[in-house]
């Protein structure tokens, strides 16, 4: 449990962003199948689902030489192996997906397996697809059991949920035998990380793409551009905004690398002070700092997010929770949740849960800042930014 004490700083404070976990995953998962090896680039601490993504790999054969910055990923000369080992995800829905279906490319048993908050997540959407291609999928939870290998036929997808599954196969595509039409159903969410998926692709070999709502995928051959540069987490700039917020005589300036359009403009809403209904039906990632900051200044409405009970936590209940903790008005419903606005935070009585949840506990942590509290399992904030605490207590040496 960490006791954070409020504070009142001032002057300007340099808010450090980790390298993006999206890029760096995807990037990771298409080196490790090039012929050569490519350099990953970045500035900042790599979060722990991106190490998540390197220790399964590495147990598939891949070899991964890590410095500050600067990553070197050296595929194996034969492909990937089948490891006889469980491949533990951590706590990271993205790489549970991707080596689900990339594991279904083998005719062998591969456990795929978790940690408490990602065993809780459904992974059905994802199992049924391969099962439909033939695959043997345990359940549709981990851990599970994925024995292929995949038979590419014709399939829809349901996308109403999550565009993980729908990214996990395009990058196992690289090992189909012939091609497949991929159709997508549903109101698409999270749209950005599905173009983000194609778009990175199409730099190693992918030559498809989306055309309405089809993807023709079959094998292609990865190509590394030799170099790749990692882009910063701007999924966590709202936090540094809340910062900002929260302290009158504070100046949060943000030190971001490679800034990418992921979120772009949805972040641009954000710094709106007239805008008072936010749609995050491709911004989901942000609806915790986004309530805060909306139940801190004007109020509005957050909607289209209902996909979000299937994050870490159920992130509408789970941030209106939070936000009640601090004495923040939240009324929650089916697809976001409404703020009065014009509160103020206020210590609370008891220690507050983050249900291990990093975006519940950043968002948390900052709060705390301005009243004080006692936050739970404030650990989890690594799978993201591993020196999120550190940077904050930093924050001591700005009082006056």
């Amino acid at each position: 449990m960490e006791r954070i004490e409020p504070i009142a700083p001032q002057g300007v404070f340099q808010y450090k962003l980790p390298p993006s976990k999206s890029h760096m995953i995807r990037q990771l998962m298409l080196a490790s199948k090039a012929r050569d090896v490519t350099e990953i680039r970045f500035e900042g601490t790599p979060g722990e689902d991106i190490i998540s993504m390197s220790n399964c790999l590495e147990k598939m054969g891949v070899r991964i030489n890590k410095s500050d910055q600067k990553w070197k990923v050296y595929p194996p000369k034969d492909g990937l192996i089948a490891p006889n080992e469980t491949i533990y995800c951590g706590n990271s829905g993205t790489v549970a997906r991707i080596m689900t279906a990339i594991s279904a490319n083998f005719d062998s048993d591969i456990t795929i397996d978790g940690d408490l908050s990602l065993q809780s997540r459904d992974n059905s959407t994802l199992s049924s697809c391969l099962r439909r291609m033939g695959c043997k999928i345990s359940s549709d939870n981990f851990p599970c059991v994925v024995r292929g290998p995949i038979k590419p036929n014709n399939i829809e997808i349901n996308a109403s949920e999550s565009s993980q599954p729908i990214s996990a196969l395009i990058l196992a595509s690289i090992d189909f035998k012939k091609s497949m039409k991929l159709t997508i159903s549903g109101e698409e969410v999270s749209r950005g990380y599905l173009k983000l998926t194609t778009k990175i692709a199409k730099k190693w070999g992918l030559e498809t793409d989306f055309i309405d709502n089809t993807i023709i995928l079959k094998g292609w051959k990865v190509e590394t551009p030799k170099i790749v540069y990692i882009p910063s987490e701007m999924s966590l700039y709202p936090m540094a905004i809340l910062l900002d917020s929260l302290h009158d005589n504070l100046q949060v300036e943000v030190e971001a690398k490679d800034v990418d359009e992921l979120l772009f403009s949805t972040l641009e809403e954000l710094n709106n002070p007239i805008i008072t209904k936010i749609n995050l039906r491709d911004g989901s990632d942000i609806i915790t700092p986004t309530a805060a900051l909306m139940a801190i200044s004007q109020g509005g409405e957050i909607f289209g997010a209902a996909h979000t009970k299937g994050k870490e936590t159920n992130r509408i209940m789970m941030t209106s929770e939070l936000l009640e903790k601090f004495s923040l008005n939240c009324i929650s419903k089916i697809d976001g949740l409404i703020l009065a606005g014009g509160d103020e935070p206020r210590k609370p009585d008891t220690p507050v849960e983050t249900h291990m949840d990093h975006r519940l506990a950043m968002t948390a942590v900052i709060l705390a800042t301005y009243c004080g509290a006692e936050i739970m399992n404030t650990e989890i904030i690594r799978v993201t930014h591993p020196n999120f605490m550190k940077m904050i207590n930093t924050l001591k040496s700005l009082q006056p």
